[in-house]
């Protein structure tokens, strides 16, 4: 009797479908072969697309994999099997999470139990494939209710507001599901685009959750409060301060800002991975997530950080917090000198791995120009619109964002 793993690998051969099975539908992966021989030969199937563009067929893996048990029968339609898949992993990380649990509480007790129960609950959240079938034959009166209501709004956003006049009519707005990159060079200023738009996103009413390996808190705080009271945030730090500023400054932080919380965590060794992300995410329920420095992020697959494989790794898993939450994921992430050429930043010029233009839903890029405080901000690669650019001031005395007045040409 042929198992679920053999049955899946069985399919691919036969119909030599393999992207219903490693698909945003079907998510399946490496990891969800228990079975050592198994996860062998699907890693061969994947190894061989990649070189030559298909899958293989069953000739070719029986040549490389003689005892291999192919089967035309089946347990049930491809979708079952993916779904018993994905059960049968998340019942082994439960089960080994449960035993580490258990020894770590008898030998430290709870607060040593704590941590990998944390862990274990995120791996086994993120390793769940939301189900979200649609019957596009019997839904065009609600598409059309969403078409008539844009008809009658021309121009209105489709999601959260980025702050900037630019990228809001080129995405309209970020939305659930999407995953936007900021890059850039040292010093390009991509953090404080970043506060600008988690800013922009809490006063829509937005829930943000900022993650930052690049400023502590602190300083995360200054610019905040000095883009609020309009007093610049090195005045802050120095006590430099006039008192028409400190009037500012008080009447700005004196009144909550809003009802909605605006989270920015400290726990950087509690969202060093992306399963300690989604930890974060299921215990604060945010609308947006921003995370500064991506690539600091330790990738638990291959064990690995700051390599091309981890980078790879953590931008494919960025973007499954996306879609798994029915979330935005904004990040920043590195731009290398030695890839900007004659044309500037291009989506070719990020740090280490293709992936961040691959899997991301829109990539800017910012560049200093030859004036101060002057800015180029970039469309560089986006799904709904062609690659642009804008010139964008940011001044600090007083703290503000500048824009020339941008064409509302539609993102397509």
């Amino acid at each position: 009797m042929t198992s679920i793993e053999e049955e899946v690998i069985s399919y691919v051969a036969l119909t030599g479908d393999l992207d219903t099975v490693v698909g945003q539908a079907g998510g399946i992966t490496t990891d969800h072969f228990l079975d050592p021989e198994t996860r062998k030969v699907f890693s061969s199937i994947l190894a061989f697309k990649a070189d030559f563009g298909e899958p293989p067929t069953p000739e070719v893996i029986h040549r490389d994999h003689p005892n291999f048990p192919f089967s035309e029968d089946s347990s049930g339609p491809i979708e079952y099997l993916l779904r018993e898949l994905h059960e049968q992993r998340r019942r082994t990380i439960i089960d080994l999470g449960m035993g580490a649990v258990g020894e770590a509480l008898d030998r430290g007790g709870s607060e040593a139990a704590l941590p990998l129960l944390r862990m274990m609950l995120a791996q086994a959240t993120t390793a769940a494939v939301g189900s979200r079938e649609v019957d596009y034959a019997a839904t065009g009166a609600q598409r059309l209710d969403v078409y008539r209501q844009a008809r009658d709004n021309p121009g209105e956003l489709l999601g959260i507001p980025t702050g900037f006049k630019f990228l809001d009519a080129a995405t309209l707005g970020i939305q659930p599901q999407q995953m936007i990159v900021l890059t850039g060079l040292a010093k390009s200023c991509k953090t404080t685009v970043m506060l600008g738009m988690t800013r922009s996103a809490y006063d829509y009413g937005a829930k943000p959750l900022l993650v930052s390996f690049e400023m502590p808190y602190q300083e995360i705080a200054r610019r905040l409060d000095g883009f609020l009271a309009r007093v610049n945030p090195k005045k802050l730090q120095t006590g430099q301060i006039s008192a028409k500023e400190w009037r500012q400054l008080e009447a700005a932080l004196t009144d909550p800002l809003g009802e909605q919380p605006y989270i920015v965590t400290e726990d950087r060794a509690g969202a060093m991975t992306i399963a300690g992300l989604q930890t974060k995410i299921d215990q604060l329920s945010p609308s947006v997530i921003f995370v500064d420095g991506a690539y600091f992020l330790f990738d638990e697959i291959s064990r690995e950080s700051q390599t091309p494989i981890a980078l790879t790794n953590i931008s494919r898993g960025l973007k499954r917090l996306a879609l798994n939450n029915d979330i935005p994921v904004v990040v920043t992430t590195q731009s290398l000198s030695h890839k900007v050429g004659a044309k500037g930043l291009t989506v070719n010029s990020l740090g280490y791995t293709s992936a961040w233009g691959q899997d991301a839903d829109l990539v800017v890029g910012m560049e200093a120009t030859d004036e101060d405080f002057i800015y180029r901000m970039k469309v560089l690669a986006s799904r709904n619109a062609p690659p642009q650019e804008h010139l964008i001031s940011i001044s600090w005395e007083p703290p503000q964002f500048e824009e020339a007045e941008v064409e509302a040409d539609l993102p397509y």
